[in-house]
């Protein structure tokens, strides 16, 4: 009974050094809101302007090594250069406001960013093949127009980064064959009204964030011959 309690007392003496010697790393101190804010506006080029000219912030997230790093507030930055088609990852300092590292990859994609939708509805919504093509069909199918007011307010929308294995088989034209290597985003488009909130309209649209560039068509005919440069 002595030996036992023996081993008991040894055993918490050893494991109360071990804890507290964890504290500094298992108690990292978390990211706020104002961090990411901060990552999100990292380099001039990253501006709030709806056009992506040049580049833009595509996704930010606390970097996997952060907890050692003792307090210091690593993240990784993922900011996409539309003329080169590159995703720069950079590892950001955000408490000393320094870069760590920084790589360029090519052919490497994430979720589209709320500003990348915004700007592309835009082009959806002023692009008259497109909009004929979804008004007329919507009108045929749902006895009812598309507001006139921001038209894509009526409908729920999808968007999808598509990536160079095409797994949402989509034609294949000269603005959409490259997807992956450019950054496009893919759209359909329900109605906003039950039961039909499941119903995907067949007009489907690509929108080419690289070049500019819209391509609607529809899964059960051809694709358009034309695709419209903005």
């Amino acid at each position: 009974m002595h030996t036992l309690k023996q081993a008991k007392t040894l055993l918490l003496s050893t494991a109360i050094p071990l804890t507290f010697g964890l504290v500094p790393f298992t108690h990292a101190e978390p990211l706020t809101a104002e961090n990411y804010t901060k990552a999100k506006n990292l380099g001039e080029a990253n501006t709030r302007s709806l056009h992506p000219t040049t580049s833009r912030v595509i996704k930010v997230s606390k970097h996997r090594s952060n907890v050692m790093t003792h307090n210091e507030k690593w993240m990784d930055v993922y900011r996409y250069h539309y003329p080169t088609d590159t995703t720069e990852r950079i590892i950001y300092d955000v408490v000393n406001d320094k870069v760590i590292d920084s790589k360029q990859y090519k052919n490497i994609q994430f979720s589209a960013t709320r500003d990348e939708i915004a700007y592309a509805k835009q082009l959806l919504t002023n692009n008259p093949a497109f909009m004929d093509k979804l008004s007329a069909e919507y009108y045929d199918r749902y006895h009812h127009s598309l507001p006139i007011q921001a038209p894509l307010s009526g409908l729920n929308i999808k968007a999808i980064v598509l990536t160079s294995d095409n797994p949402h088989s989509i034609p294949l034209v000269a603005n959409t064959k490259n997807c992956g290597l450019n950054r496009c985003i893919y759209f359909f488009f329900t109605s906003l009204d039950a039961p039909y909130e499941y119903v995907a309209l067949e007009t489907k649209a690509i929108v080419n964030l690289s070049k500019h560039t819209i391509t609607p068509f529809r899964h059960k005919s051809e694709v358009s011959d034309h695709t419209d440069h903005h």
